[in-house]
């Protein structure tokens, strides 16, 4: 793959146990048909590569070891799926943060429905009883280091808990 992850942001990434790291990237294939149904822009890197340098959740920050490799994996997925392996996509990365946290939140019993996912200027309005979430992802690529960004939002509704 064409990307890496800075030596900052892929730290707790190091430090996984494998069956973890294996449990995470399972969750990660699990946001490819999404990711596949929205088709995010592919680029390959200028240089070959491309460095993920942060992929912000508002409220959570850059993410932890697991939510890393699940977002990676989901990555990976989804470009090669698209026929371009070597590619990246800062839009995917951004969705899978969002579709990864809401997998994530239901394992942990805060079960939410994603109403809505894409980019912040198609956003619909929110309903009530409906939060906006929102990701953001930096990659830089090219010898200059150009830093290519995206945002995706979601609009989740917390499910009632099951009696």
């Amino acid at each position: 793959m064409a990307l890496e992850v800075t030596s900052e942001l892929g730290g707790p990434l190091r430090e996984l146990d494998v069956e973890l790291r294996l449990a995470a990237e399972a969750i990660g294939a699990a946001a490819v048909p999404t990711l596949l149904e929205l088709r995010p822009r592919v680029a390959e890197p200028e240089d070959g590569v491309a460095t993920l340098s942060s992929l912000h959740l508002d409220g959570e920050g850059d993410p932890d070891g697991l939510m890393l490799a699940a977002c990676l994996a989901a990555h990976g997925a989804y470009v090669a799926r698209r026929g371009q392996p070597d590619g990246v996509s800062t839009g995917a990365l951004a969705i899978a943060r969002l579709l990864v946290w809401a997998q994530r939140a239901a394992v942990i019993g805060r079960p939410l429905h994603v109403e809505w996912i894409g980019p912040p200027a198609r956003a619909p309005k929110a309903e009530d009883g409906t939060h906006r979430v929102l990701a953001r992802c930096a990659l830089s690529h090219g010898p200059e280091g150009a830093v290519r960004r995206a945002e995706a939002i979601a609009l989740v509704r917390e499910r009632p808990a099951a009696a």
